[in-house]
């Protein structure tokens, strides 16, 4: 099976590597004099058991594209790591990807011009006792890129105000730091004896930021419903507090905080906080046991924080949620907010719409 795996890869890598061999031309042998030059495809990397490195003596070997990689892809149904030593369900099981250009949109046949780009893509293997070669055994491989830029969307959401026809992400394993942009609550009832409609607007949000730089993680995250007691170890659902929104009702200002079942959640920009660059070290990974991989984005530590555990993990070191409207109804306490008690909202739907990646009226396709 690694066979197939690796003659999978090699094709796929090749694949999207453009080479201009209609624009060569001969060069006489003067003209070559008058040239100097060094070129390599592949870059290869090894970083060995020990020092900082906090893997059991497991070494890691990299092979990286010095290339570009655009892409554009739908994709039905991304089950992966179902059933197995895990029992009964998928590590990821994710319905309608759609994979785009960052500024991709719900608009008609706003994605199919636009592709995802992939800066320096590789593929790693670890390997336990690297040295030994009686011993030597691979527990993980992992495919990733330093630089990713581009939208990842999911799902459908007929009604972007009702949250009971959404679906899009039925399990979830991996890590992600999720940044949000330009919010807003446009249908909020304060209620005290009664209801007082309102609205908010919500000061930008970073996850990592308030929890001393850990990101989210989902563990075989199940599309359930999300309460109150899933707060604050949540395995289910994607939650956020500290929200501060300030509602158009006497100066209000709300300490909120969201926890949302994930098939709610149809966008994420893997760009990043501005929307206009890239991210470092997005990688999906498969392993037989937690591993803690290497990061690539040039800080002092050169390992993750988060282990990918075992079986498939999708590490996305920043996903970006700009212009998020929610019109789902909304009821708070105002009293609770007069007196600062941070205002819950759950499982609303968050009215976004997965991007248009398909000519003409067709959904998906």
């Amino acid at each position: 099976m690694i066979r197939k795996m690796m003659a999978w890869i090699v094709a796929v890598l090749l694949a999207h590597v453009s080479v201009a061999w209609s624009g060569m031309q001969d060069m006489d042998d003067e003209s070559l004099d008058g040239v100097t030059a060094q070129a390599s495809l592949f870059a290869v990397d090894y970083i060995p058991p020990g020092g900082g490195n906090p893997n059991s003596n497991i070494g890691f070997y990299r092979i990286a594209l010095d290339a570009e990689m655009q892409m554009n892809a739908n994709i039905r149904s991304l089950q992966l790591g179902c059933g197995g030593v895990k029992g009964s369900g998928c590590d990821i099981d994710i319905s309608n990807v759609r994979l785009t250009g960052a500024t991709a949109s719900s608009a008609t046949d706003s994605g199919p011009l636009t592709d995802a780009i992939l800066t320096r893509p590789f593929f790693e293997f670890a390997i336990r006792n690297p040295t030994v070669a009686a011993t030597r055994e691979m527990v993980g491989i992992r495919f990733g890129a330093e630089q990713a830029f581009g939208k990842m969307t999911m799902g459908e959401n007929p009604n972007p105000s009702d949250n009971s026809d959404d679906f899009g992400i039925n399990s979830f394993s991996g890590d992600m730091n999720a940044v949000i942009n330009q919010a807003s609550m446009t249908n909020i009832c304060a209620r005290v004896l009664f209801c007082i409609m309102t609205t908010a607007t919500l000061d930008p949000y970073d996850y990592a930021a308030l929890h001393g730089g850990n990101p989210l993680i989902f563990n075989r995250s199940q599309n359930q419903t999300c309460g109150s007691t899933d707060y604050p170890t949540a395995t289910n659902c994607m939650f956020m507090d500290g929200l501060v929104a300030h509602a158009a009702l006497f100066g209000l200002t709300l300490d909120s905080r969201l926890t949302e079942n994930l098939k709610y959640v149809h966008d994420l920009a893997i760009t990043d906080t501005a929307g206009t660059g890239p991210v470092r070290g997005l990688y999906l990974s498969l392993q037989k046991e937690a591993l803690y991989w290497q990061k690539v984005d040039g800080i002092t530590n050169p390992f993750a924080t988060v282990a990918a555990q075992q079986g498939w993990w999708m590490s996305i070191p920043q996903v970006t949620i700009q212009n998020l409207v929610i019109n789902d109804y909304i009821e708070v306490s105002g009293t609770g907010a007069l007196f600062g008690q941070p205002a819950v909202i759950q499982n609303v739907d968050l009215g976004q719409l997965p991007a248009d990646n398909c000519y003409g009226s067709l959904q998906f396709c």
